[in-house]
């Protein structure tokens, strides 16, 4: 569930794309890109193999280990550019920019990780200008873009910018609506209008797989003021109006929920000739995304197939850590509503309001499984007389225990909403799966959760896959995806969600 990160691979820039054709000269230039190549990802394993030791030390220390992964990557590059003047400096330049915008990422994640190594409990010592101090320069040459360690740099600084005066902490629950924030950090920028005016666009084509379309109506409203480039402008424009038409494919968007000014939404699939005097049963998705990030549009393919086995499917925006603001408690209360949203309009949508499946992915699983184990939905704000808890539920790399998982202004104990916590006789069938080298949700809270309901008398049905990480399923093999398949398929059929 990490929230905006970043991976840490090295890509070549154009330059170094075109210096790969057969020739000697071309040789020798591929020997220095190979080389390059891997002596970074050495440098970064070794990172990644020592990250809290290295991290958790002051900053003068984390500097000179800094310092001395940066020199080594240097004088290789200055080694080839002794021996083979050829090369010539494009090259060079390159590989030398490359090698100084991937190790200032690594001082930008100095402060978070100190934090976050220090268990939550000490903050690095650094100067209120730390962050500006790294990215000092590196703001007023265009040229700059072309380099995809620069990118990769300059977007985490602007997460960081986005965090508030939460900037220096661990920004994986950082309680602002960074989304917006992230924008007004690019306007901001001391910087090249060319160079603003690529990072609004990227904010916009980029972040439009990841948030719904109205998450951009602010900075939407500002770009024609903030923009010079026209093709950025269209390109801008162009994605807004995708990110709203694609929503054409939910058989039609019906408001379940507006608090505090937002409105959100529920996507309705039907199956097709969809007889609504026949009640069908519901299929409930939430869309997954560490409580911060998603949006339904991740879940219309799910819908789509069950629609086809002849359910009614329903997929749901719910408040966003990045977009509202908000913590955990604000997307169970939003799905608590949505599921009594359900029954209550089950004869207008042609459901069977007693045959009514909560499915979810990552943190949408977590906001499945919690909301069949709140026996007081009116502590989270929910006043609707019908039940807000499904009749079945299916898991995907659930987390089952976030207590104390929010580390900033939470004034309530997180064990209310977490499902390890949270476990009673009377739950309805469980189906999950998860990967046993998950790094986003560890293992250990899948068998702790196991273990436990186990001996009750619930029914809980599970499969862990060994090697497999958060996202089990991709690269899956084909035996387990069969074996999902026919259990995911047998537990439908024995909760009457799939007629034989």
């Amino acid at each position: 569930m990490a929230l905006l990160q970043f991976t840490l691979g090295f890509g070549q820039t154009d330059a170094q794309n075109k210096a790969t054709s057969s020739s000697p000269l071309a040789e020798q230039k591929q020997s220095l890109l190979e080389a390059h190549s891997n002596l970074i990802r050495k440098n970064n394993s070794f990172l990644t193999a020592n990250r809290e030791k290295i991290f958790s030390t002051e900053l003068e220390r984390f500097n000179s280990i800094i310092d001395s992964l940066e020199q080594t990557v240097q004088k290789l590059v200055n080694k080839y550019e002794r021996n083979f003047e050829e090369i010539g400096s494009p090259i060079i330049d390159s590989l030398s920019t490359e090698t100084k915008f991937k190790h200032k990422r690594y001082r930008l994640l100095y402060p978070q990780n100190y934090y976050r190594f220090s268990g939550f409990n000490k903050k690095a010592v650094v100067s209120g200008d730390y962050f500006e101090n790294v990215m000092k320069g590196s703001f007023n040459s265009p040229s700059l873009l072309q380099f995809k360690e620069y990118r990769r740099c300059v977007n985490f600084y602007l997460d960081i910018l986005s965090a508030g005066e939460y900037k220096f902490s661990h920004l994986e629950y950082v309680p602002v609506k960074r989304l917006d924030n992230r924008y007004d950090a690019i306007v901001d920028l001391d910087a090249h209008q060319s160079v603003k005016d690529f990072f609004i666009k990227e904010h916009f084509t980029s972040n439009i797989w990841t948030y719904r379309v109205e998450a951009f109506d602010y900075a939407f409203a500002k770009v024609l003021e903030d923009v010079k480039n026209q093709d950025y402008i269209k390109e801008i424009k162009d994605t807004y109006k995708m990110g709203k038409d694609r929503r054409n494919d939910a058989s039609e968007i019906k408001v379940y929920k507006t608090v505090d000014g937002i409105t959100l939404n529920a996507h309705i699939f039907y199956p097709k000739n969809h007889d609504k005097s026949q009640a069908k049963p519901a299929h409930l998705f939430f869309h997954g995304g560490g409580w911060a990030i998603g949006l339904p549009e991740w879940s219309y393919g799910a819908c789509k197939a069950s629609t086809e086995e002849g359910r009614v499917a329903i997929t749901f925006d719910y408040r966003l850590r990045n977009i509202h603001g908000t913590d955990v408690k604000a997307s169970v209360s939003d799905a608590l509503t949505a599921i009594a949203w359900v029954r209550e309009n089950a004869k207008e949508l042609g459901i069977d309001p007693n045959k009514i499946l909560a499915d979810g992915f990552s943190a949408g699983a977590h906001l499945a499984l919690v909301s069949a184990m709140i026996e007081n939905p009116e502590d989270f704000g929910v006043t609707s007389k019908y039940s807000s808890k499904p009749d079945a539920i299916i898991l995907g790399s659930c987390p089952y225990n976030i207590a104390g998982r929010d580390v900033y202004n939470i004034n309530y104990d997180t064990r209310t909403i977490s499902p390890l916590y949270l476990i009673e006789e009377n739950l309805p069938p469980i189906l999950a799966f998860h990967g046993e080298d998950d790094d986003m949700v560890e293992f250990s809270e899948f068998e702790k959760f196991r273990d436990a309901i186990q001996k009750t008398r619930n029914s809980f049905t599970s499969r862990s896959y060994a090697g497999a990480g958060h996202f089990y399923f991709r690269g899956s093999s084909q035996k387990d995806s069969d074996e999902r398949r026919r259990l995911t398929e047998e537990f439908l059929l024995k909760n009457g969600f799939k007629m034989e």
